[in-house]
């Protein structure tokens, strides 16, 4: 979130014929009419009263309580995607999975396509103010300030888990505008089990995924039921074309490849250790030419940039008699990342390299005790980033080639500390308080509290409330960035300083489910924010014809929204859900919207096993244009996915399908453009389980 500055800037202000606003919401609405006619055309169809398998209510979340309870009952409202919705959604990545998921925004647009970095947007939050998590442990590296969701693949994937609003409280920075978790699982069951995945899509892409497993039953040494797994990703694209005949790439060939381990043994009856190592190799290549004056051939210059991602954490959790448990986690990521500037047939190159470590240690204790639970916890992190710049120039001699630091090496610590209580005050009623402290060896303290509710008012009906603290700390780049573009006219300066941006946000939301296979819930936010962190890009110092530019702490917003969302399974055949979201947003240091939140989205999807083995999905999404500036506007776009799929053997399905059907595409040169920027792609595939059968 930038709280933007009155920059009063002119450029790029070319209009565009777009659909005005009132068109957009008419489409948003239609499309809900829409929906809202094929849930009760469903409706009226449910007939059959034969029972099936919910599993959704058989779904255990974890991340907005750090205890696990049933996803219909939590206290704090958790949303799913699992393994075979994202399947369903032809997701390959976690951005994907969640691209078209209800009340979020996921689109590679609206950071430039960044290496397609596919950040997330949530209650009008983005980059570094939403959480990502993988099994519960942050995830560092980001480029541009966003964590790629789309270099997170789904090959070793359980399910996610979202939570909206501020949960600082249990997860520290970043968590304002909510926390993406996620979540692998070992196996099941004994045995050897497999699955593989692979596909041929549009731009020569391929997906290969996979992963195997095996668990014994009884012991190996001193191992109790001990299981391995391993897990493997390959995908690659090619490239797209700026403009036809010229070698300039808009969108850079990505090729990506994970590796990992997962292992896992029960060490006793009360002690159980897993450990998870992940190796992760990101490559885009992008190329870009220009001509020069009396010289006919353009120059072309190659644009590599790979990022080498290493995870290792081992996981160790004691159950103890009373019912009480302590998991301790230790863990230690490692970000490797190069950009550089090739120029073909000339030494005069450049190249900048960014590292980035952070080992961590958490332990967490739950105890129940009767009506109550409390959980306990302390984390610790210590976090190393530097970048520097190795550039040859052209001298009236010799090309001369230096290297040295473009980012004065940071490290700093953070001690955390913190606590809550579930209690059932009656055995419909919970309330749950809690509190976390942060110190931090650059700025100091924080403190976060929370406050959640859930009251069960009837068999059919829930109510769920909660209120509390969210904020983000300075990243290392903002307190100690120096990036010299004096060639370009300016510099960029971090600032020792900053103190962490601050938030506070209630959530609310009821859910009625009067059958089985029926569920309707409406949710609203509001969130206040100060003390922002972003640029002061109104008061640059400007000396020799160099503006520089340091980071503060000065921004101020509110956001608001709510949420509706239906579902109905009116036979075991036909599943449809609809959700419309609004989100209002307010800068309140320029009075005006923040840039790049739509205020309205409408989602629809309809799944279909009309017999022969066959199964259909359709998921269609809305998205209102949005606020840029006093002169333009991000313009609205719908998209539509489909899929079929057919039963080949137990446990197998072969696929046919199509992402963003009616090709709806970005203008690379329309600023703020946010549609999607590879427009459709057309897929084939095959995925496949063993054993066959259960």
């Amino acid at each position: 979130m930038a709280a933007g500055k009155k920059s009063g800037s002119s450029d790029d202000r070319r209009r565009r014929p777009r659909p005005s606003a009132g068109a957009w919401r008419s489409a948003a609405i239609g499309w809900a009419c829409l929906s809202a006619g094929v849930l009760d055309a469903a409706g009226a169809r449910a007939a059959d009263p034969t029972p099936t398998k919910d599993k959704e209510a058989e779904t255990v979340v974890v991340t907005g309580t750090r205890t696990p309870e049933n996803v219909q009952r939590a206290t704090v409202k958790t949303d799913v995607v699992t393994r075979e919705e994202a399947d369903r959604r032809g997701a390959t990545s976690v951005a994907d999975a969640l691209a078209t998921q209800p009340g979020l925004q996921v689109n590679p647009g609206s950071y430039g396509f960044l290496g397609g970095v596919s950040a997330i947007q949530i209650q009008g939050f983005d980059r570094d103010r939403v959480l990502i998590l993988e099994d519960g442990e942050r995830v560092v590296g980001d480029v541009g300030g966003a964590i790629d969701l789309a270099a997170i693949p789904t090959a070793d994937l359980d399910r996610i888990e979202v939570v909206t609003g501020p949960t600082s409280s249990l997860y520290g920075s970043a968590a304002i505008g909510g926390v993406v978790n996620v979540i692998t699982a070992p196996p099941r069951s004994p045995g050897l089990r497999a699955r593989a995945r692979g596909e041929y899509r549009s731009l020569n892409g391929v997906v290969l995924q996979g992963n195997a497993s095996a668990k014994g039953a009884g012991a190996l040494g001193p191992l109790r039921e001990p299981w391995v797994g391993l897990d493997g990703n390959f995908t690659r694209l090619d490239g797209v074309e700026r403009t036809p005949g010229l070698p300039d790439l808009r969108i850079p060939e990505t090729n990506r490849r994970m590796v990992g381990l997962r292992a896992g043994a029960r060490l006793s009856d009360a002690m159980d250790v897993r450990i998870r190592m992940r190796a992760f190799r990101d490559r885009l290549d992008g190329v870009e030419s220009e001509t020069r004056p009396a010289i006919a051939e353009r120059f072309i210059t190659d644009l590599p940039q790979q990022t080498d991602r290493y995870t290792l954490h081992v996981i160790h959790v004691t159950k103890l008699p009373s019912g009480s448990s302590l998991r301790l986690t230790m863990g230690r990521q490692q970000f490797d990342n190069f950009t550089g500037k090739d120029r073909r047939d000339s030494p005069i190159d450049e190249r900048r390299d960014r590292d980035h470590r952070m080992q961590s240690f958490e332990a967490i204790a739950t105890v129940p005790e009767g009506t109550r639970t409390w959980v306990a916890g302390t984390r610790f992190e210590a976090e190393h980033f530097q970048q520097s710049l190795t550039r040859t120039v052209s001298t009236s001699t010799v090309p001369v080639t230096t290297s040295g630091p473009e980012v004065v090496p940071l490290t700093f610590g953070v001690a955390a500390f913190y606590a809550q209580l579930s209690w059932k005050l009656a055995p419909t009623l919970t309330v749950m308080p809690g509190v976390r402290t942060e110190l931090h060896s650059r700025y100091g303290e924080s403190v976060a509290p929370r406050l959640a509710a859930a009251w069960q008012v009837a068999e059919t009906l829930t109510l769920r409330a909660s209120g509390g603290r969210g904020f983000r700390a300075p990243s290392a780049k903002e307190l100690g960035f120096v990036f010299d573009h004096s060639f370009y006219g300016y510099r960029i300066n971090g600032n020792r300083d900053l103190f962490p941006g601050k938030s506070w946000g209630v959530n609310a939301d009821a859910t009625w489910a009067p059958m089985k296979d029926a569920m309707l819930r409406g949710s609203v936010f509001h969130n206040w924010v100060e003390d922002l962190i972003d640029l002061d890009l109104a008061n640059g110092v400007f000396d020799g014809g160099v503006a520089t530019y340091s980071y503060t702490n000065f921004g101020r917003a509110r956001t608001a929204g709510g949420q509706v969302d239906a579902r109905f399974k009116p036979a075991p055949w036909l599943t449809a859900e609809s959700s419309y979201a609004y989100t209002w947003t307010r800068d309140d240091v320029n009075e005006q919207p923040l840039p790049g939140r739509p205020p309205h989205s409408v989602t629809s999807a309809l799944r279909v096993e009309p017999g022969w083995k066959l199964e259909a999905y359709i998921r269609a999404r809305v998205v209102t244009d949005s606020f840029l500036d006093a002169d333009r506007r991000s313009p609205g776009f719908q998209t539509v996915d489909v899929r079929l799929g057919r039963t080949l053997w137990p446990h197998s399905q072969g696929y046919v399908g199509a992402l963003n059907l009616f090709d709806v595409r970005q203008d690379p040169n329309r600023t703020g453009d946010t549609r999607p920027p590879l427009g459709r792609i057309l897929y084939v595939g095959l995925r496949a389980d063993f054993p066959w059968e259960d």
